[in-house]
């Protein structure tokens, strides 16, 4: 006789219980995946269905349940019966799965109570900023200080409107963000208070696991006059009051100079319990402003999956080796030496490159075919190349950063290049690292070779060492269809 999933022989009250339950699917699609609720009425109905002994082993079953996506196993698989509810309540199932798919805790020694919740708030994590790209004007920002010409758009200036929006004159990284937030002459600042609790993640979540906290924004000047930007983000008790705070120095644009977007990321860590709300204000000034746009607060829960890649391409990107691996291309001043870091980075990156008050280039080439990347996958594949530096001055003296990379055919002649404007920090800038990154993307076949040169200098001609100093370099490649997300072992399908 034909026996139902639930591995029991059907019956008429069986039946008649899974009629009921299809009449009731609508309205139990309608809970959240995470829920717990189920009428008591199915519960008893349900033992029906299991008072026999099944015929599928629940070590199958749990093998079939998490190989489905989670939202047909909540919704739907943990109402069949009660055998399979238990296994969909279980912990141990959803511990399973995060396991299976690569997402584990940054700190096992903080294992989550709910791995259900932690699943769900790892898998779909999501920008707690609402409207970060201006498409709906300034609704949900709130505005702290608003200068004299006040924040203002292209399309609504002639109009008289106090607010609004402007579309980006400057083309955005991929083309996927269109609009942006001015301001004007005077100081302009807005801001949003990111309540935790309402946005899913609990008081005890939040001070058990205690997640990293990624923050992004993008930034331009507005047009060729000087300006400047800037950011603070705060974490907050149930009061209010800051437990941890990231604010950099003001970045400064020179006049006469075309910057393309520039984006500066920060991740909280290790920030303790009592974490509640997070405010996060920026802004800017200068003769014509500055624009903001793509901003984002993301909470995460699970670390970062290994890439499908080899490590960094870059041989001792941060120093730890002297200058070996690199070529100098130019050395002026009092030349480059390797210096201690003062502030920490990213990574606990202790050491960097620092140049002197002549130009300091150095140099890398990146030979894809010796790195195991063949001409068929570079050309077929034209994985994501993504490139970052960190740079920072010192307080007392003014300096410059410059990077150039290149992807390179078989002759060395340039197929694509990144080279952004030069990076001018002021006097008396705050000694804080800044990221540049870039990813390239459908830049055609023939890629053999990849070039990555960068330095400084500083401002004032002074003797000694006081320009700008550079680390943690990296150049890495994943799968365009990966996203860089993948782990080491589905590598062997790409090489």
């Amino acid at each position: 006789m034909k026996r139902n999933f639930c591995g029991s022989t059907p019956t008429s009250e069986c039946t008649n219980v899974s009629n009921k339950r299809q009449k009731n699917q609508n309205t139990r699609m309608g809970q959240s995946e995470s829920g717990y609720v189920a009428s008591k009425d199915f519960e008893t109905r349900s033992d029906a269905c299991s008072g026999q002994r099944s015929a599928v082993p629940l070590a199958v079953v749990e093998e079939i349940l998490l190989n489905l996506p989670a939202h047909q196993v909540v919704q739907v698989c943990r109402l069949v019966c009660h055998e399979w509810k238990e296994l969909v309540d279980s912990a141990a199932h959803w511990r399973e799965r995060c396991r299976t798919e690569g997402l584990q805790p940054y700190d096992a020694s903080r294992p989550p109570e709910d791995w259900r919740l932690f699943y769900f708030l790892s898998k779909f994590r999501r920008n707690l900023l609402k409207n970060p790209r201006a498409e709906d004007g300034l609704q949900a920002w709130e505005i702290v200080q608003n200068g004299a010409d006040r924040w203002v758009t292209e399309r609504n200036r002639n109009e008289g409107d106090r607010w609004a929006t402007e579309r980006n004159r400057k083309l955005f990284p991929e083309n996927t963000v269109t609009r942006c937030f001015v301001t004007y002459h005077s100081q302009c600042f807005k801001e949003q208070l990111i309540d935790l609790k309402k946005e899913g993640y609990s008081d005890a979540f939040m001070d058990q696991l205690r997640p990293r906290i990624k923050i992004s924004d993008w930034y331009t000047p507005l047009s060729d006059y000087g300006s400047q930007y800037w950011l603070s983000v705060e974490l907050l008790d149930q009061e209010k009051n800051p437990i941890r705070t990231y604010h950099p120095y003001k970045v400064f644009f020179q006049q006469g100079s075309d910057y393309p977007w520039c984006q500066i990321t920060y991740v909280f860590r290790d920030y303790g319990p009592g974490v509640r709300f997070i405010r996060f204000t920026h802004g800017g000034m200068g003769w014509s402003g500055i624009r903001v746009t793509n901003s984002s607060v993301e909470i995460c829960p699970a670390a970062e999956r290994l890439r499908c890649t080899k490590p960094n391409l870059l041989k001792n990107p941060s120093a730890q080796d002297g200058l070996r691996g690199w070529k100098i291309v130019r050395s002026g001043g009092d030349c480059w030496v390797i210096g201690e870091n003062w502030k920490p980075i990213p990574d606990s990156v202790t050491s960097c490159f620092v140049t002197s008050y002549g130009l300091c280039l150095k140099r890398q080439l990146i030979d894809l075919n010796k790195e195991g990347y063949s001409e068929t996958f570079m050309d077929q594949v034209q994985p994501h190349i993504k490139i970052s530096d960190w740079y920072g001055p010192r307080w007392d003296c003014g300096s410059e950063y410059q990077i150039c990379v290149e992807l390179l055919d078989q002759r060395k002649n340039p197929i694509k290049t990144f080279q952004p404007e030069k990076v001018i920090l002021s006097f008396k800038s705050s000694e804080q690292w800044c990221e540049m990154s870039h990813v390239f993307k459908n830049y055609g076949p023939g890629v053999r070779f990849i070039r990555f040169t960068h330095g400084g200098n500083d401002t004032q001609f002074w003797a000694g060492h006081y320009g700008i100093r550079v680390t943690n370099s990296s150049v890495v490649i994943y799968p365009a269809d990966e996203r860089g997300t993948s782990r080491m072992g589905d590598c062997s399908r790409w090489r």
